[in-house]
This record gives structure tokens, C-alpha cells and sequence, in this order.
């Protein structure tokens, strides 16, 4: 059975997916010239038109090659079809920067030399984040009807301080702050309406009963002569690609360390989402909270303000001494390759030596180059782990609703005192966060499900009983002297004693709540603060709450099958799997 592709649908229901493959070997040489070509028609068309910049943030209703096409025509013709598909590139390009463009004229009139940190004996110059999340915060509150999202803003504000730090003066324009953007990797988008039986750049079919794809495209040989590849078999996975519809490929390159390169191709698969709850229906919420010594913490709360169940901790010591010691390698061979450079270059030109060192630096950097993916490879694995069991814990609870602080409000700043600091700015700025927050955010829509983001400040060290400012320790036996990123919460008012971040998901819950209770009850609806009287205490009891791990039975037994763990005594079961070893993800899950 062959599937053909059909062009991206313009409504909202369906959420497109990408699958990466790479080309087979024999293909690589040929591909590589094509995005090659590419990338300098891409680069020279991007140049012709920056001046134009203003033009492409007006219109967005028709493809973004079209409007390419009524400004210019190719600079070096290759065909109608393969101009297409780099001035779609092109347009996609342009109608990003024009967006920014936006958000720098907002942000132009902040700029001050008050986001800039003065020099001192002990630090060099550099960015007030204080200052700049403050006027930024501002800046939001005063664009009622602008959807800039604060991060945007962020990026903007702080390209705009390194170009302080190199003229010492702001950018006047964005042309001034932004060179125009060139492609550094080659990225050929096919055109959708291109057709996949005789298209004119490319032909693709899926055998799905097999799980193969037959490539076809059109490419430059050595001596510049286009023409049609051989058709090229690639193994794909039927499971994913049965699960929608094929939209229009993306070709492109790919580097590694030691100026290894090859091209993947993108199957995009566009599939239904789910169709979201009706506020009305909506009974319940999930709490989650961005915790320091565990990953995250999670906390079902009604819409009556009562905790449903126990909270879930969701741990990650083993899994982050990896990514520690990972990350020691690689600062270890960085000082390596640092070392050899130096007594490289000590070195006269013709000295016999100066081989062997470029051999081991090759050697050091194709070694940085696999830590660093094995060290991403992992944090991918554990986000993937981590948004499938929130989105679990959404279903077991019943929540429609899963609120979650946001991100814009965790970044640290400074080096961090001591060892617990320094730890404690890693894990806030790690990216590994901003991974779960873009897998959540993809796969809410594909489930159905509601998603909220709520400002945390405060969510740490308010009692979610009575409501008041509580202090949090290094551990409940050690109140002596309070702590601020301490572990363990009390409250002085009421007595109330708990994990401080489970104290902070049961916060983000009742956040969640007052989210829901003005949309229910007018329809519109405004993210509150910790202390607004919208935001009500919570009660707690354990009816309903399910089993823990393991059962209490005394008879009940682990059935263990690989990677797979079952336990008998539920009157429900679930299943997980993961890419982690068993021993780490039965740790993971309690």
C-alpha cells in the first residue's frame, strides 16, 4: 500500500509531527551538493530582500514563497519547482525576523544602561537581570492586546546588551542589531503542492506494509549539471508514519565534530488532535512544580479545593550523577584540546610533531562531539519519560486542566554560593526543562488536555493550608536557622509542616484552580498571584487516594519481564516503558 503526501491543512485541529532519517550512504554525496546549491541561493535571496524586511510582517495568508516571488526571481535559476522551495525558506526566514523586528521597536524605548551591570573588582561588566525581567514585566503590563511572549522579549532585550558590550551604545534600528541571517547549514523545505508521483523536484512514496520509502530528487552533479537521482529505499517506522497524513518533506544537513556532514530527511506527519474540554466540564486540576531536588513534583487538587490523592515525586539523582560526571568529561577534554592548541601553535610550521597534535585533536573533539550527544540523547529520553507521566497522572486523577510555573521566572542569575548553589542555578537553567515544557505543551493538544502556566513567586514559601508566609529548612529535624532554597517547609501560623515542593505543586494547583473558577464563572479569566483572595486553601484527605508502590499486601510479589515491572493487588493497571535501564526506571517511578 503507497501513501501519497498531501499538502498542511490551515485549521487548528490537527498538530504536525516530525520523524528524522537519515539518507542512505550512497546518497549523502548527492544530497550534500543539492543543499549546498541551496544554501547559497538562499543566502543570496535572503540579502536582496533584507532591506525589505517590513514587507513580510505584514502579509501572512499566503505561502511564504508566493510573496518571495513578487519581489524577486531567482538569483541563480535551478527550476521553477527548486526556486519554490527556496524561496519558501526564504519567506519563512524573513517573516521570523519581521517578528522580531516588532518586538525590538516595543522594547527600544527601555533600553537604558540600567540593564547593564557595572564593572567591579570582582565581576566584569555585565547584564542587570533584575532590571531587565522588571522592565520587561512592565513593558507586558502596558501591551494589553500584544501576544509577544516574555521570552521573546528576553532574547531581544539581551542581543540588544551584547551589542552594548561590543559598541558601548544600544542598536538605533534592528537592522543595526541583527546582520542578516544566512543560512549556516544547508535546509531545503519541498513544496507541498509539488506532488509526490511526478513532482519536479522530488518524488516520495511510502510503502507502509513494508515500513520503506522510495526517494526521488533532483540535484547538481561535480560538474553543476542538474539531474534526477536514482529511486533510494529508506527504512521508516509504518507505526508513525500509519498515524496521519504525509505532508511535504524537508531536506537537510546535518554537522559533527571534525567537519563530518550528512543530510536526513524530514517525514512530517500531520496528525488529529484531540478536541479540547469544555470549561464547564473541567473538574479538576494538576499542580506541578519545577523542583530542585527532585525533577518535578505533582498534585491533583478539585475544583472544591481538595487535594484528590497523593502526590507523585518524580526523581532523578541516579540519572542527573550521568549527566554530571558527562559533563566533567567533556570540561576535562575541552582543557585537552585547549592545551594541544597551545603547544601546537608553539611549534614551528614544518615541525613533525604538529601531525601528530592535529591527529589528537581530531581525536578529542570527535570524543566531545559523541559526549555531547549522548549527554542530549539522555535529556531527551527523560523529558519524554517525564511529560508521558504527567500527562499519565492527568488521566489516573481525571484533570483536564495541568498547570505548571512558568519558565520566563527560573532563570538564575550569579554563579551560585558553594556547591548547593552552583548545583541549584544548574538545575534552574537546565535545558532539560525547557524540553519537557516544548514535549508537554504538543502533546496536551494531541490528548485533549488544557494547559495553564501560572507565575510561582511566592509558591515555595506560602502554607497551602492557612495561606500564610512559611520558612523552609534544610530538613524537618534542623529548624535552628531558616533557609531559602531549604527542603523541607514550616509554618509558623498553623504548624503545617511538608516537602517544600510538594507545598509548591499544591500552590500551582490552587492557582490552577482560581484559573478555573473565573472561566467558569465569566468566561474570561486572569493568571493570579499566591496572595489573591481568589486563591483558596486547600483541605486533604486520603479517600480515593490509590495504592502506593509496591501493594500492601504481604503476599504481593513484583512479576519482573525485562524492562517491564507488573504488580498484582491494583484494580487497574498502567504501563510504562522507557529507553532507561530496568533499575533506574522502577527507581524513577517510586
Amino acid at each position: 500500500m503507497f501513501v501519497k503526501g498531501r499538502p498542511m491543512r490551515t485549521s487548528r485541529t490537527h498538530q504536525p509531527l516530525t520523524y528524522d532519517v537519515r539518507l542512505p550512504d550512497e546518497a549523502q554525496a548527492d544530497a550534500l551538493r543539492l543543499l549546498d546549491a541551496s544554501k547559497v541561493v538562499v543566502n543570496t535571496a535572503l540579502t536582496m530582500l533584507w532591506p525589505s524586511l517590513d514587507e513580510f510582517g505584514s502579509e501572512r495568508a499566503s505561502p511564504a514563497w508566493k510573496q518571495v516571488g513578487k519581489s524577486i526571481a531567482s538569483p541563480l535559476p535551478h527550476g521553477d519547482r527548486q526556486w519554490r522551495c527556496e524561496s519558501e525558506v526564504v519567506g519563512r526566514v524573513l517573516r521570523q525576523q519581521a517578528e522580531r523586528k516588532k518586538a525590538f521597536e516595543l522594547v527600544l524605548p527601555i533600553l537604558s544602561e540600567g540593564l547593564i551591570r557595572p564593572k567591579t573588582e570582582k565581576r566584569p561588566v555585565g547584564k542587570n537581570r533584575p532590571a531587565i525581567k522588571e522592565a520587561i514585566t512592565t513593558l507586558q503590563k502596558s501591551l494589553d492586546e500584544d501576544e509577544t511572549s516574555f521570552v521573546t522579549f528576553q532574547n531581544v532585550v539581551e542581543q540588544a546588551c551584547n551589542y552594548f558590550f561590543q559598541h558601548d551604545r544600544f542598536p538605533s534600528s534592528y537592522e543595526e542589531l541583527q546582520p542578516v541571517p544566512r543560512l549556516q547549514v544547508g535546509m531545503l523545505t519541498y513544496a507541498g503542492d509539488d506532488g509526490r508521483e511526478k513532482g519536479q523536484a522530488y518524488r516520495l512514496a511510502l510503502d507502509l506494509d513494508a515500513g520503506t520509502a522510495r526517494f526521488r530528487f533532483r540535484f547538481p552533479d561535480e560538474a553543476g549539471i542538474w539531474q534526477w537521482r536514482t529511486v533510494d529505499t529508506i527504512d521508516c517506522l509504518k507505526e508513525r508514519l500509519s498515524d496521519g497524513e504525509l505532508m511535504a518533506p524537508t531536506l537537510r544537513e546535518e554537522c559533527r565534530a571534525a567537519g563530518e556532514r550528512f543530510a536526513v530527511l524530514d517525514f512530517i506527519i500531520e496528525v488529529e488532535k484531540e478536541e479540547l474540554p469544555a470549561w464547564e466540564s473541567v473538574q479538576r486540576v494538576l499542580g506541578a512544580d519545577w523542583g530542585i531536588h527532585s525533577l518535578l513534583t505533582a498534585t491533583a487538587i478539585d475544583e472544591h479545593n481538595e487535594q484528590v490523592g497523593r502526590p507523585f515525586f518524580l526523581d532523578t539523582g541516579g540519572f542527573d550523577g550521568r549527566q554530571a560526571r558527562t559533563r566533567r568529561q567533556i570540561d576535562e577534554l575541552k582543557k585537552k584540546v585547549a592545551r594541544y592548541e597551545q603547544e601546537r601553535d608553539a611549534l614551528p610550521q614544518d615541525h613533525a610533531k604538529r601531525t601528530w597534535y592535529s591527529q589528537r585533536l581530531a581525536l578529542y573533539r570527535r570524543e566531545i562531539d559523541r559526549c555531547w550527544r549522548k549527554y542530549e540523547q539522555r535529556n531527551r529520553a527523560l523529558a519524554h519519560l517525564a511529560s508521558n507521566v504527567l500527562l499519565l497522572l492527568c488521566q489516573m486523577h481525571g484533570c483536564s486542566l495541568l498547570s505548571m510555573e512558568s519558565l520566563k521566572t527560573l532563570k538564575s542569575t550569579g554563579r551560585g554560593k558553594g556547591v548547593r548553589g552552583r548545583w541549584r542555578n544548574y538545575c534552574n537553567n537546565s535545558t532539560i526543562r525547557g524540553e519537557i515544557w516544548r514535549l508537554l505543551r504538543y502533546k496536551c493538544h494531541l490528548l485533549g488536555l488544557r494547559f495553564h502556566t501560572e507565575a510561582p513567586r511566592g509558591t515555595s514559601h506560602t502554607c497551602p493550608r492557612c495561606e500564610q508566609a512559611a520558612k523552609t529548612y534544610r530538613s524537618p529535624s534542623d529548624r535552628d536557622e531558616a533557609v531559602k532554597w531549604g527542603r523541607w517547609m514550616f509554618c509558623d501560623t498553623c504548624s503545617y509542616n511538608a516537602d517544600r515542593d510538594y507545598c509548591a505543586s499544591v500552590n500551582i494547583a490552587r492557582l490552577g484552580v482560581a484559573y478555573l473558577s473565573q472561566m467558569k464563572q465569566t468566561g474570561k479569566a486572569r493568571s493570579c498571584s499566591i496572595s489573591d483572595p481568589l486563591v483558596k486553601p486547600v483541605t486533604y484527605t486520603g479517600t480515593g487516594s490509590a495504592l502506593l508502590l509496591p501493594p500492601t499486601s504481604s503476599h504481593a510479589r513484583p512479576i519482573r519481564s525485562g524492562k517491564i515491572c507488573y504488580y498484582s493487588g491494583w484494580p487497574d493497571s498502567i504501563f510504562l516503558q522507557s529507553s532507561q535501564p530496568k533499575a533506574v526506571f522502577l527507581r524513577l517511578c517510586g
